[in-house]
């Protein structure tokens, strides 16, 4: 299993000389730390300058949280990049450095100013690896305009945000990133505990056949996405929790089932559209729930007509109308039967969303297997390799059992060997492409190819999720 992409998240806040990157990091600390975060962090405090978009005369050093500003480059024309940097103050950047390492993560690091000298590998870029091997959730780098590609390289990642010191919103745009990161990782968390229930609860259900698990597991995953929804700021965003249940869930053992997997997703994008469209709130909410409910009863009728076709209704026709020829009993058309099962679902998973959001808290049994999904997760435990297991659906005899009561009953009714072929073929190809859809549900990866294309709170979001469930 791939390791998920770093947690960090690294904003880069460019500029000319003078064009108020130290002010913007001064401000987005102050703000942060009066929220209670925990703030680390150099400001680079500049001395006199030729003109406002030249280099200053000297630069000073100010550790956050540390009275008195250090001496760290005076300015000299003589040699190039012109400034030379003071020895002691480097002893004490590495004993500060080496502290970061054995406290507590930090929510967000700031570091002032990334330019000529660190696209040498000299000024701060030695420290480098001790920021990052201490785990800071954000953390916002000022670099110098034009350096940002060769800073990348040095630093071996790219910037999964850069800002322009000189538009006008950028502070409001660092403070909202310091908000989402927070509610990105929630959603990791909601989503990888979701993922450990659906491994838990749901593969015990499924082994043992209990009836209404459907029902059940639905009802679980509308709760956990109004949980993960509420007080968010798009709450729409929610829409990530199933998808990053089913990508945990695909490393398990049930990961190659269908059903399931085919379940979570569709139940995350039902939801999701339902309060993006209409708003955070009781209707929407208590609809998105019915829609996870209503889907977990009708998506195994969908999927065999996927697999089937027409020769699924006509098959299940024959036998209402045998029934009703041959016995007293009688039955529904096929969209009646499915439809009153659709409902009694949508009822039960709706009713529960609307109580947790009434309650703004689950229900005291959920609460419990909360807790205990939410803790770290051995490496022991955690899901392993599925390498080719996930053919193994096409070896379970519920996997084919829908064609061998459709074949026995076009047979039966007079139908061709050749018209049994080319269903197996449909059946069997179907299947092979969506279990071939169902392979690509690979956290990891996903988390990899998000922020590769800037979409760093999904990847954020399946990368705590990840990191959860495989830390020791």
């Amino acid at each position: 299993m791939n390791p998920p992409v770093p947690a960090s998240l690294l904003v880069a806040v460019t500029g000319d000389p003078g064009a108020g990157k130290t002010r913007l990091l001064a401000e987005l600390a102050a703000d942060r730390l009066a929220l209670g975060a925990r703030v680390e962090g150099l400001l680079a405090v500049a001395g006199p300058r030729a003109a406002p978009d030249k280099g200053a005369a000297e630069y000073r050093l100010r550790i956050l949280g540390r009275d008195g500003d250090l001496p760290w480059a005076k300015r000299d024309d003589r040699i190039e990049p012109p400034y030379v940097f003071d020895e002691e103050t480097k002893r004490r950047l590495y004993e500060w450095a080496g502290g970061l390492l054995r406290a507590a993560p930090a929510q967000l690091l700031v570091l002032d100013e990334f330019g000529k000298f660190e696209a040498r590998g000299e000024g701060l870029m030695p420290l480098w690896p001790a920021f990052t091997a201490a785990r800071p959730q954000i953390i916002v780098v000022a670099v110098r305009r034009g350096l940002a590609e060769v800073i990348e390289w040095k630093l071996g990642r790219t910037f999964d945000v850069i800002l322009d010191a000189n538009a006008p919103d950028t502070l409001d745009r660092l403070r909202g990133i310091c908000a989402d990161y927070g509610e990105w990782t929630r959603l990791g968390l909601y989503g990888g505990a979701a993922g450990g229930i659906e491994m838990s609860a749901g593969a015990a259900l499924h082994a043992a056949q209990v009836p209404l698990r459907g029902m059940a597991m639905s009802s679980v995953q509308a709760a956990m996405m109004t949980l993960a929804g509420t007080g968010m700021s798009r709450p729409g965003r929610v829409v990530w929790v199933p998808f990053i249940s089913a990508g945990l869930k695909s490393l398990s053992p049930a990961g190659s089932r269908v059903r399931p997997m085919l379940a979570i997703v569709m139940q995350g994008l039902l939801f999701g559209g339902s309060v993006q469209a209409l708003g955070w709130n009781v209707f929407s909410v208590t609809l998105g729930g019915a829609l996870v409910g209503a889907w977990a009863a009708a998506q195994g009728v969908f999927l065999q007509y996927l697999m089937l076709g027409d020769d699924l209704v006509r098959s299940y026709d024959t036998v209402v109308r045998w029934l009703a020829e041959h016995t007293p009993l009688t039955a529904p058309s096929l969209p009646v039967a499915v439809g009153l099962w659709a409902l009694l679902h949508a009822t039960a998973a709706g009713s529960f969303a609307f109580t947790v959001h009434r309650l703004r808290r689950p229900p005291r049994l959920l609460q419990e297997v909360l807790d205990r999904e939410l803790q770290p997760m051995s490496a022991a435990a955690a899901p392993g390799r599925r390498g080719w297991r996930r053919l193994g659906e096409f070896a379970r005899w519920q996997f084919w059992l829908p064609l061998i009561v459709v074949v026995a009953i076009l047979r039966a009714t007079g139908g061709s060997w050749e018209a049994v072929g080319w269903l197996a073929l449909r059946f069997v190809a179907v299947g092979a492409v969506l279990l071939a859809l169902l392979s690509l549900l690979r956290p990891a990866r996903w988390a990899e190819w998000l922020r590769a294309r800037g979409w760093w709170g999904p990847s954020l979001a399946f990368a705590s999720a990840m990191e959860k469930r495989t830390k020791k």
